[in-house]
């Protein structure tokens, strides 16, 4: 990291900047405040005009631009359908717009180990992780066993549940959908992705509430399994659960070797 992307002797360290530079397009400036909403958290039009401060239409158009030119993915909400979620197509990018931008000046004039010390949390919530997240919906898709669900995996994205009044909203990872005895667009799974924690008994609690809400909604989730994903393991709890049936677990190993 310190050799490569932090370096500015070295051609990567530019790479993520030719990307937007390189080409004629909408307001650059809010091309990448925009980029930089994305990385920090933003992904629905209306989270990242607030983030940035610019009106909805002219971040509804840069993100157009972004779109067609392969930079950014904008995929529906799960479970709201009418909402769109945007996220930036290129780790690259991600890690120019949450690591390298904000810390561009100290890049220049002090050591890149000590800048990549005091950004290492960024990269792992901001960049890491999302693309942890990403490769766990490829995965239930493209990777998981004919066992793993009880249907077969047509779609996994990202969708947001109305908490109870006075509660945060329960955001879902990977929130999987497919056909079930000739009936398509059953929900198969509802999970949650953590790259850099350990998953135990509250996470799966947090999956009940979720699929309580969803059922309370108006959603059948008669089929739909709670899924916890992993990049470091989980607590003797959830692994007990899963050994019941409760919970479907998915660790680094699961993910890279299928089933």
């Amino acid at each position: 990291m310190c050799r490569t992307v932090l370096n500015p002797r070295v051609p990567l360290y530019w790479e993520a900047r030719t990307l937007l530079e390189g080409e004629n397009h909408a307001d650059r400036a809010l091309s990448h405040s925009t980029l930089v909403a994305i990385a920090a958290g933003g992904s629905t039009p209306g989270e990242i005009a607030e983030r940035t401060g610019a009106q909805l239409t002219d971040v509804s158009h840069v993100l157009a631009v972004l779109r067609n030119r392969g930079l950014l993915h904008a995929e529906p909400d799960a479970f709201r359908p009418a909402l769109t979620r945007y996220r930036i197509a290129e780790p690259l990018l991600a890690f120019e717009h949450a690591v390298a931008w904000p810390h561009r000046a100290a890049m220049e004039q002090e050591e890149p180990a000590d800048v990549w010390q005091r950004a290492r949390a960024t990269f792992d919530s901001a960049v890491a992780a999302p693309r942890f997240a990403q490769l766990c919906r490829d995965w239930a898709t493209a990777h998981a066993g004919p066992d793993t669900f009880t249907g077969d995996p047509e779609t996994a994205v990202r969708g947001a549940v109305p908490g109870p009044p006075g509660h945060p909203r329960l955001d879902v990872d990977v929130a999987v959908r497919g056909t079930v005895e000739g009936r398509p667009g059953v929900l198969l799974s509802v999970g949650l992705a953590r790259w850099n924690e350990t998953m135990d008994t509250p996470h799966l609690e947090r999956l009940r509430r979720t699929l309580t809400a969803l059922g309370a909604a108006g959603v059948d989730v008669s089929e739909a399994a709670p899924a916890c994903y992993s990049g470091l393991g989980f607590g003797p709890e959830l692994r007990a659960a899963e050994a019941r049936g409760d919970v479907l677990l998915v660790d680094v190993d699961r993910l890279y070797h299928g089933a």
